[in-house]
């Protein structure tokens, strides 16, 4: 069967966190997620799961069919039934800097730059009397906004377009949603060159 590929374009609006579980000692309590070079980058998974979430608030309003979602990302395993799941179609990568990006910042002269791309944010729980409460205080590591790449391939069909409509229902990505981090704008380029 005869494959197609599209560029998914990542294009954050403010700062964001996809966490990576780990902490830097008294400096800061959550690091983003960062890969061998230092540069941030959202998880295929991450990716998969927010236009999952998009494409079945299409389904629920009726823009798509009923078990559009379910053909296209699969089904995951019922309890008591492991034979029960259903393979996903599509296959999604790493999102990343665009390559002329992520090949520079990553190198040797693009070091101090690349410590530009992170910041820190400090927020503490207030009390009834505007005070702070104590042992509240906590630190994260916040990227600035940048545009991310990512490619999503499966079989021939008409899946693009479906993406593009989910990606339009996607306003966030990563930690801190509901507190204005991670505000973002995804969508799908097909053809062309899109620097992956």
């Amino acid at each position: 069967m005869k494959q197609q590929a599209v560029h998914l374009r990542v294009c954050f609006l403010s700062y964001w966190h996809a966490g990576s579980g780990l902490g830097r000692g008294a400096e800061l309590d959550a690091l983003v997620l960062k890969d061998a070079r230092g540069l941030p980058y959202l998880p295929g998974r991450t990716v998969k799961g927010l236009l999952r979430e998009g494409m079945q608030c299409c389904e629920d309003v009726g823009v798509l069919p009923r078990g559009r979602t379910a053909e296209i990302f699969g089904v995951p395993t019922v309890k008591d039934a492991p034979d029960s799941s259903v393979p996903g179609r599509l296959f999604f990568s790493d999102a990343r800097l665009p390559r002329e990006d992520h090949e520079w910042l990553g190198g040797a002269e693009g070091a101090d730059d690349r410590r530009a791309l992170y910041d820190a944010f400090a927020a503490t729980r207030i009390d009834s009397r505007g005070l702070a409460v104590d042992h509240t205080l906590r630190t994260i590591e916040l990227c600035v906004p940048v545009e991310l790449v990512a490619t999503v391939s499966g079989a021939e069909g008409d899946w693009p377009a479906d993406l593009q409509r989910a990606c339009s229902l996607v306003r966030g990505a990563g930690s801190h949603r509901s507190r204005g981090l991670g505000r973002c704008e995804m969508t799908i380029q097909t053809g062309g060159h899109a620097h992956a």
